[in-house]
């Protein structure tokens, strides 16, 4: 259990519980994944607004949490995400409608009476800090969404990645566009 939710063991996902409750969740504002330190280079403007898209998502469905499916669901709308995935001949609408789907009807047990903000889970957060690494490898003066998009391809058990290898689009294609731009 610990794992799924990104901790080490039982032990720490205990504390975590302990030092959550001692903090009222309506005074929480949704954490964005951390930047890091100055030597990444920053997220985009358009990336910055469909990490705040996702969220939004996730709140809309009175979600806890904010999961990658969320954050490819905002992704779709992004520019820079959406031209990688023209490149690689996915279809946005159905890739839309299956996310939806999986939002509406797979995630019911992360809906929350309280109304409270949703925190990103582990895959979110791995996700986003993925990108920030792929952006400072390349030497990239911005993290976009097609890094994001990328850096989805590594939470190989989620849905997310494997709606993504359903539209025919694969890790490689997807590295060879944000480093090359081809396919």
């Amino acid at each position: 259990i610990a794992e799924m939710f990104g901790l080490a063991d039982w032990n720490t996902l205990a504390a975590a519980i302990r030092a959550e409750k001692s903090i009222s969740r309506e005074k929480v504002s949704p954490p964005l994944p951390a930047v890091g330190s100055n030597s990444f280079p920053p997220l985009s403007a358009a990336l910055a607004a469909t990490l705040h898209r996702a969220f939004g998502f996730a709140s809309q469905r009175n979600h806890e949490y904010a999961t990658l499916e969320h954050l490819l669901l905002a992704l779709i709308e992004d520019a820079d995400a959406s031209a990688a995935m023209r490149a690689c001949n996915a279809d946005p609408s159905v890739l839309t409608d299956k996310l939806v789907d999986y939002l509406d009807h797979g995630l019911k047990r992360l809906v929350i009476d309280t109304h409270a903000d949703p925190k990103p889970t582990a895959g979110f957060q791995r996700a986003v800090q993925r990108a920030e690494l792929r952006g400072k490898e390349l030497g990239r003066s911005m993290v976009t969404g097609a890094n994001t998009l990328e850096a989805i391809f590594s939470e190989t058990q989620s849905p997310a990645a494997r709606l993504l290898g359903e539209q025919g689009m694969t890790r490689q294609d997807l590295s060879n566009i944000v480093t090359h731009g081809t396919p």
